[in-house]
């Protein structure tokens, strides 16, 4: 196959079925110049199988023999890449067929170095209930790693994904503000759409979700300037997520309420709920206190 346009990395861990679903979005993509890179990341589900089953020449397969977690598996793809603009995308997604269409359209401008669309939960105009809106970014408001793309040369001047921001989950923020700190312009495209598949939500998704917005006192700390600048949920620069502590003070109203409006919607794992209600909130601000102290930023 001849140097590609796009190259689209898709970094995997033990998610077959899903991985199955993206592959065939991606496959079916309207775009005459690109490759798949996908990174087994040590998945012991039948994965890697599945992958030497295929044949595609747009399709190129790098088994890691450990699990690496995302950041290094998708280094391991950007380091693998041929093409001139850089995508990303995630095993349980589904990108639009227009999606690298698009993604094209704003690299035109040569200014740009990086893009970013939007990603819906199931379908278009879906608004879900939480915590299926933690996965959702309307309007490509933010950079997700699911819909991200960069020019190859502006990547290669950020440098790629930091590992240490994997376990807080927004390693795709940390690497956005870092662009934007050493001057990369980017542009927002939601006309770029990836679809986010329909999950089944654990207390350890719960858990790790709630853990996510501790990243934010690390990120102040290290961008003072710019940690703002994409316009999070963050009150007067301090205040993370301010509405948690009005569900937090109206919790012993709101409980019952949440819990007869879960049954009605024929949910039945109360695990799950009280894992969201009150769990998740509680956890969540702990986290955010024990990383403020521990970076000595003023943020609650």
């Amino acid at each position: 196959m001849e140097q590609p346009q796009f190259s689209v990395v898709v970094a995997t861990y033990n998610a077959c079925p899903y991985l199955q679903k993206t592959l065939q979005a991606l496959l079916a993509l309207e775009y005459d110049s690109y490759e798949v890179i996908v990174v087994n990341d040590g998945s012991t589900d039948g994965t890697r199988a599945y992958m030497d089953f295929l044949s595609d020449p747009r399709l190129r397969v790098a088994h890691n023999e450990k699990n690496l977690q995302t950041c290094e598996s998708r280094n391991r793809g950007i380091a693998l890449a041929r093409g001139q603009f850089i995508a990303f995308t995630d095993h349980d997604c589904l990108p639009r067929p227009d999606w690298l269409q698009k993604l094209a359209a704003a690299f035109k401008n040569g200014e740009i170095g990086f893009v970013f669309g939007q990603v819906a939960y199931v379908r278009e105009g879906y608004r879900g209930y939480f915590p299926e809106r933690l996965v959702q970014n309307d309007q490509g408001r933010w950079p997700m790693g699911c819909n991200l793309a960069f020019r190859k040369e502006a990547l290669e001047k950020t440098g790629g994904f930091d590992p240490e921001y994997f376990k807080f989950g927004n390693e795709d923020t940390e690497l956005a503000l870092r662009a934007v700190t050493q001057g990369v312009k980017y542009k927002s495209v939601p006309e770029a759409v990836v679809f986010h598949q329909a999950m089944d939500w654990s207390v350890a998704h719960l858990w790790r979700s709630a853990r996510n917005a501790s990243v934010w006192p690390r990120l102040k700390k290290k961008y003072p300037q710019n940690y703002l600048h994409f316009r999070p949920h963050i009150w007067g620069g301090v205040v993370i997520d301010g509405r948690d502590y009005l569900y937090i003070l109206t919790m012993p109203i709101l409980v019952p309420i949440l819990l007869v409006r879960y049954w009605w919607h024929g949910k039945r794992d109360l695990k799950i709920f009280f894992a969201k209600w009150p769990l998740h909130l509680w956890l969540k601000r702990w986290f955010i206190w024990h990383e403020a102290v521990r970076n000595r930023s003023v943020m609650f």
